[in-house]
Order: C-alpha cells, then sequence, then structure tokens
C-alpha cells in the first residue's frame, strides 16, 4: 500500500511586513510528491520575490521531469550570493517522496530538518556534496508509517533572541519542543500551527524574522464514505447500501429517510443517541456496523459551516452534536467518497428554511470544494 503524506504548513510574516519572506511549494505527481521551502535573504517584498522563484524554479523542474540532482545543481550554480554578507540570496531544503517510501532531502543553508517516528527524534544521516563551492547537505532514506519530518526556516530557531532565550530558541530546545508534539500525535496543519504560535510568544508578537513550518506525516490514507439520501429509483436503494457497508474506512449516513432504509436493508435496529442533543442540530442515530448517522439537510448545513469558518479538528473534538462530528469525520479522512441519492428532499418545503440548506447537491458540493482544497481527495457519486 502506498503512502499517504500528512502535508501540514504554518507561516508568520517579520513584524511590519506584509509579504512573507519564505516561500513553500507542493507538487504532487502520480509518483512523488515534492515540498520545497525556501527563504530568501531579508525580508519583504525583496525576500519574497527571491524565495518564490527558488521554490517556483525547484517545483518547475520536477513537474518537467527533471531529475533532482539537477534541481540542486541550477539552483546552486544561478543563485546568486550577497557580496557583503556572503550569503545566498535564497536558501531552501527540498523533500521528494516517492509512493514507494524512497525519499531524498537537500537542504542548502536552511536549518536542519526534524525526523523521527511516533514520539521519538531521530538522526538522519546527512552527506555534503560541495556543488560550485556551495555546500548541499543530502539524506537518502526510506519513509515508513508512522514517520515524520518537520522542514523549518531560521526564524524558528532565531525566535526569542535576546529576550526569552539569549541566543535564541535554538535547534536543541526546538527539537524538544517538536518530541513533545510528536508524542501528542497532532495533525500535521495543528503540529506546525503550535510550533507558529510558539514562536511567536517567544518573539513577544513581534517576529523579528519570518518563520515558516513544514510538517510531513506519513501513514495510511484514511477514507470515509457518506451516503446522503436515497437513490432516486428504489430498486437502487439495496445497492447503494451493501456498497456502503462494504466500503473501506468510516461510513457515514446522512438524512432521516436515508437512516431508515439503511436500517431496513443491513436488518440493523435505529437509535437515538441522547449524548449529541443541540438546540440547533437535530440528534444524531445509532446503527451496527455505520459510524456516523445523522440527520440530514440541517446537520449537513451546519457542517459546511464549520468548515467555511475554518474549524480545525481541536476545535471540535469535545463536540457531541451530529454537524460536529460530521465535519470533524469529513476533516480527518484523506479520502472522502459522496453517494448522492437524488430522491426528492421533502425539507424543500419546509416554510424559511435556508435555501442553501435544502439544495442538498449544492450543499455537498461546496463541502467538497473546501474539503479538496485541503489537499484530500474527493470524489461525488449520485444514486
Amino acid at each position: 500500500m502506498s503512502l499517504y503524506l500528512d502535508i501540514g504548513i504554518s507561516q508568520l510574516n517579520k513584524k511590519g511586513e506584509e509579504l512573507c519572506g519564505d516561500s513553500i511549494e507542493v507538487l504532487q505527481s502520480a509518483d512523488s510528491s515534492v515540498i520545497v521551502l525556501a527563504d530568501g535573504l531579508a525580508s519583504g517584498v525583496k525576500a519574497n520575490i527571491l524565495s518564490r522563484i527558488t521554490a517556483k524554479t525547484a517545483a518547475t523542474m520536477l513537474k518537467m521531469g527533471s531529475h533532482i540532482d539537477e534541481v540542486i545543481e541550477t539552483m546552486a550554480r544561478t543563485l546568486p550570493v550577497d557580496k557583503v554578507r556572503n550569503l545566498a540570496y535564497s536558501t531552501f531544503s527540498i523533500l521528494q517522496v516517492f509512493k514507494d517510501g524512497r525519499s531524498y532531502l537537500a537542504e542548502f543553508d536552511n536549518p536542519k530538518s526534524y525526523f523521527g517516528c511516533g514520539d521519538s527524534l531521530q538522526n538522519l544521516r546527512r552527506a555534503t556534496r560541495i556543488i560550485d563551492e556551495k555546500a548541499i547537505r543530502e539524506a537518502h532514506f526510506h519513509l515508513k508509517e508512522g514517520n515524520w519530518l518537520v522542514m523549518l526556516s531560521d526564524g524558528v530557531l532565531h525566535a526569542g533572541i535576546g529576550a526569552v532565550w539569549n541566543f535564541g530558541w535554538g535547534e536543541i530546545q526546538v527539537g524538544r519542543f517538536i518530541k513533545k508534539l510528536a508524542a501528542a500525535d497532532y495533525e500535521a496543519a495543528d503540529w506546525a500551527g503550535e510550533i507558529t504560535a510558539q514562536c511567536n510568544l517567544l518573539y513577544g508578537g513581534l517576529p523579528g524574522d519570518d518563520v515558516s513550518i513544514v510538517v510531513v506525516k506519513a501513514r495510511k490514507a484514511r477514507k470515509l464514505t457518506a451516503l446522503v439520501g436515497p437513490p432516486r429509483e428504489s430498486e437502487k436503494d439495496k445497492p447503494a447500501v451493501k456498497k456502503l457497508a462494504g466500503a473501506a474506512g468510516v461510513k457515514v449516513v446522512c438524512g432521516g429517510s436515508t437512516s431508515l432504509m439503511v436500517s431496513r436493508i443491513l436488518e440493523k435496529e435505529i437509535a437515538v443517541d441522547l449524548d449529541s442533543d443541540c438546540s440547533t442540530v437535530p440528534p444524531a442515530g445509532i446503527i451496527e456496523g455505520i459510524d456516523l448517522v445523522t440527520e440530514g439537510a440541517i446537520t449537513i448545513y451546519y457542517a459546511l459551516q464549520h468548515l467555511k469558518k475554518g474549524c480545525r479538528l481541536r476545535d471540535l473534538e469535545n463536540a457531541r452534536d451530529g454537524a460536529s462530528r460530521l465535519a470533524t469525520a469529513l476533516l480527518r479522512a484523506d479520502e472522502v467518497h459522496f453517494m448522492v441519492g437524488l430522491a426528492i428532499n421533502q425539507a424543500v418545503h419546509y416554510p424559511g428554511f435556508p435555501v442553501s440548506c435544502v439544495i442538498k447537491n449544492q450543499t455537498v458540493r461546496d463541502i467538497a470544494e473546501i474539503l479538496s482544497s485541503l489537499g484530500k481527495k474527493v470524489t461525488i457519486e449520485y444514486l
């Protein structure tokens, strides 16, 4: 089974700057994923342009089929050097992960990336290659399920310099913080956000440098299949339910009529989940073999609102209402398949109900669009 990469990104701009001087590019193709973190010299517009050129160059060359060695050599030989400070105009870290887990990491003047498995930090052996008088650190390794890697710009190590820490947060303290987060088993996006939040705290809310974090976690893909509404023709009811029951991963049923249909065909009783009481969202249900059973139109509508607001998993983890639980399940999944039944929804005739709520197909499409923007693979099947 091929690995799934959970990729989380978080950045802070240097105080007073509208643009971040760091740039991050993620390129996913049929055979590999490439992540580039480039740090432009200084800050502001100039740094942003230089780092974007670096990141885009790497991504474009790889997309066009260039070997990663060619990319490294091209950038190392073309990046100008500041004559006063003797520093490259843009530094970079590049990670390429193939579907079978083979991985390659290249770092040029960026801080060393942190590598680990589970809650432990591990040493990643690197070799240094000199290209046109520039030292490139390289590592070849296999990324396995449970492995993770954290790429960062030097603004992370400098956090708190001259204040909380005399010489900045530093490599050792950052490593300890990352190990603590690894033990908490955060999602990649939350993990990256926690690191930038700590940097902002150490900078006293006034970052003295641009801060960029990329967290890459390797795991099996988490799948979710949701049956939303009964099929248009009743003869399709049984095949739809059987397909849901046989699907891998999390199984979700949305809709009162849909729940009754599933209960009948699976010959499983349906009960009300008394712990899901909420003033705005109808209670969820319970059917043996189904991970989540909710009411339809209202629940889907409010789940969409959670996603529109950018709620994170940690924001919803303690909520018990059906909409929050549905949003949580969707955010936790990597691959989502919607089975949308086209039977007429009688809720359309309910006076005063939001139009966007009763138009089930559009609501599902809106949800799918948001999930896709978060990097999830989303498919919709109409029944």
